[in-house]
């Protein structure tokens, strides 16, 4: 008896989920099964990410890790109060629920207005930041009723000096104001955490190129010739590297234009089965990966004259 292609992915998936939701405690009863993000993310081909991702109204929310960079949230008021609960907080720390998950605040830039948050065991920072805009039928509204009942005394003062009021106000010309949270990764994105984490770069290397947003091409240093790293992402005082396939001489490519640098993209995609990442701060590696190539939103990657970015909407929307 031999399996289908097809069923033997089944196994593998079955596998994997099993072994994951034992270690987390689940049970494997036909309810989680059905309501499963994670079964569906392993029959889609996608790999569990390295550590949980958060939960966003009780699922797991794969797409702040590793897709798009802003989201409209819920947050409740920062306390310490729930810390013991709060995943990779320490008993005191500064915890916020967002959309029904605690994460933890490392700064508070404005009370009530702008925090900064981790989550779990990620090595990345979100900005949580308050943010108003007009409500034109609201306001619309509260403009046709003083207008027809010019001699009515009405005063929101009592309700929006509550708590649970807070997300709305009314200015001095009666303009309706609402509020509502966004959250924006300030980090790399984590498409690269279903790969492996490598050890450390043993090699030492350098600047070969470069724009206004930092070294575009590393390369190893004190020789003429060897292996290239391509940015494809930068987010605040970091960046993301691909290796390229190869050895490339460097003289060549510190004045590489965007065709070239475009080509050698294509070549990586056309032949690679594993692709190497290294995410860079100031002068010195971060963290270095591998990734099977399927796996590597180099689609994404957007070659500009001076510099490019990589651009996730979803790493892995299909």
């Amino acid at each position: 008896m031999s399996f289908s292609d097809r069923e033997k992915h089944l196994i593998r998936a079955a596998f994997a989920w099993g072994q994951i939701t034992q270690q987390e405690g689940y049970t494997l009863s036909d309810l989680e099964i059905e309501k499963s993000v994670l079964f569906r993310r392993l029959l889609g081909g996608r790999p569990p990410l390295a550590f949980p991702p958060p939960l966003r109204h009780g699922f797991p929310w794969y797409d702040v890790i590793e897709g798009r960079s802003e989201h409209v949230v819920s947050a409740s008021e920062a306390s310490p109060e729930c810390s013991i609960i709060a995943p990779g907080c320490k008993i005191g720390d500064t915890c916020i629920l967002i959309d029904g998950a605690f994460w933890r605040v490392v700064e508070t830039v404005r009370e009530r207005e702008e925090y900064i948050v981790e989550w779990g065991q990620y090595p990345m920072q979100w900005r949580l930041r308050k943010h108003w805009e007009v409500n034109y039928e609201m306001t619309q509204q509260l403009h046709s009723f003083r207008r027809d009942n010019p001699d009515e005394q009405v005063s929101f003062d009592s309700y929006l000096g509550q708590r649970e009021y807070r997300e709305f106000r009314i200015d001095d010309d009666q303009t309706v104001w609402l509020c509502e949270w966004q959250l924006s990764r300030i980090s790399l994105s984590g498409w690269v955490w279903v790969g492996t984490l490598l050890s450390p770069l043993n090699t030492s290397l350098t600047t070969v190129n470069e724009d206004p947003l930092g070294p575009m091409i590393l390369g190893e240093s004190a020789v003429d010739k060897g292996a290239a790293w391509l940015r494809i992402e930068e987010a605040d005082k970091e960046s993301r590297f691909v290796k390229l396939e190869g050895q490339h001489d460097y003289q060549s490519l510190s004045v590489a234009n965007t065709v070239a640098l475009k080509s050698l993209v294509r070549e990586l995609q056309e032949n690679a089965e594993i692709i190497e990442i290294l995410d860079w701060a100031g002068d010195k590696p971060l963290r270095r990966f591998s990734l099977p190539a399927q796996l590597v939103p180099l689609d994404e990657l957007s070659l500009k004259e001076m510099n490019y970015d990589l651009v996730p909407d979803n790493a892995y929307e299909q």
